[in-house]
């Protein structure tokens, strides 16, 4: 880095950055986006959405600051982040609530005036004119939209543990309708394969009843004395 150079205030940007995200966190800025953003887009922001999106805003600021004058409109993309973020993130919202959101004291008091003095550094390197300024916010929009643009591809081609059970059963399912229609094919194929038994005449028994023994021994004892009764003497 030249020593007359003004990239070094690239590097505050980091700890602008640093310094929003502790804001944030510790006033409850989840429940706030839940409360704020989830029923008007339909999505659920977690803290360890918060905590990734937080680590990839300060990746991004040291990147840009690594970057430097090299190609200023990816560097200035940082500054241009604060911006957008302290103005639609912080300070439209607190405008219309009735109360600050999570954040919007740093937003204004450090992010817009550390953004300040990054284009002013840059112009003062000649590194600024009007592509750069434009490529920058473009760059720097697209970075606040990102993550809005993931939570909403989450809730619909996102995997969850509900998703996984689903899929799950789903394929369960799937697999017990397969083994079934095996089954079916592999039963018509026996019986194609199997010849036709020709049935055989259906039999009639008549089944006799068998005599009691005890009960023909008591009909012959009284046809026995009703002889003897009846034959004169």
């Amino acid at each position: 880095m030249d020593i007359d150079s003004h990239s070094w205030v690239l590097w505050i940007g980091v700890i602008a950055a640093a310094l929003h995200v502790i804001e944030e966190y510790s006033e409850g800025w989840v429940t706030w986006a839940n409360y704020e953003f989830g029923p008007r887009f339909g999505i659920t922001v977690t803290e360890k959405d918060f905590l990734l999106g937080s680590a990839a805003l300060i990746f991004i600021a040291l990147a840009g600051a690594a970057i430097g004058w090299w190609a200023p409109a990816i560097s200035l993309a940082v500054p241009a982040l604060f911006i957008l973020n302290a103005v639609f993130s912080h300070m439209l919202p607190s405008a219309r609530g009735d109360r600050l959101t999570p954040g919007t004291l740093s937003a204004v008091f450090i992010y817009l005036p550390v953004a300040v003095w990054m284009f002013w550094a840059a112009d003062q390197d000649g590194k600024l004119d009007f592509g750069t300024f434009l490529g920058a916010f473009v760059i720097g929009a697209a970075l606040m939209a990102y993550p809005l643009v993931v939570l909403l591809l989450k809730t619909r081609i996102g995997w969850d543990e509900e998703t996984v059970t689903a899929a799950t059963e789903e394929r369960k399912a799937e697999t017990a309708r397969k083994e079934e229609l095996t089954r079916m094919q592999a039963e018509q194929e026996l019986r194609a394969a199997t010849p036709p038994v020709e049935e055989l005449p259906r039999l009639t028994l008549r089944v006799k009843r068998p005599v009691n023994s005890k009960e023909n021994w008591s009909k012959s004892w009284t046809r026995l004395r009703t002889n003897r009764t009846t034959t004169p003497r």
